[in-house]
């Protein structure tokens, strides 16, 4: 079954979050420099006890200035300029992968082109390019769209989600 659906400032913005989100890998990269840091901090030289506290607390707040108010501000900027996302889309799961489509283009987004795929409780993520992704609002549910079937498909299809 098709679904149509039409995607938000606030969705753009909040998938941009899903995007963004920190994965495992990088979590453990993070806490290691993080340890490295206070094993500095606490068995190095007092000669650089101020710099490695300032990385420690300059690091952090750049993260937290990147992740609640520059991402979200170019988010919503990037959204008032990409005209095309404001259409309304239409999606079916096939055999072969998944039609999407607008009055600016539409196509199959087959499963042996999906790269990578990632949902949290709003929305799922399909990523035919590192950094390119499909919004796919899990509140298309309501209209008739198989979203259980749609994340049985890419983890048969394509993997589990990253």
């Amino acid at each position: 079954m098709d679904a149509k659906f039409r995607i938000t400032e606030a969705d753009y913005v909040n998938a941009g979050k899903l995007f963004s989100r920190t994965t495992t890998k990088v979590k453990l990269i993070l806490l290691l420099g993080v340890v490295l840091l206070v094993l500095g901090e606490v068995f190095g030289p007092r000669s650089l006890s101020g710099a490695l506290i300032g990385g420690l607390l300059g690091g952090t707040l750049v993260a937290v200035l990147i992740k609640y108010i520059i991402s979200p501000y170019m988010l919503k900027r990037h959204y008032r300029k990409y005209k095309a996302m404001h259409e309304e889309f239409t999606i079916q799961q096939q055999d072969n992968g998944v039609f999407i489509g607008s009055s600016s283009g539409e196509g199959i987004v087959k499963w042996d082109n999906i790269l990578k795929w990632r949902q949290n409780d709003d929305y799922i993520l399909l990523y035919p390019m590192p950094r390119l992704y499909h919004i796919v609002p899990k509140s298309i549910a309501k209209h008739g769209f198989d979203i259980d079937g749609l994340v049985e498909s890419l983890n048969k299809h394509v993997g589990c989600e990253t």
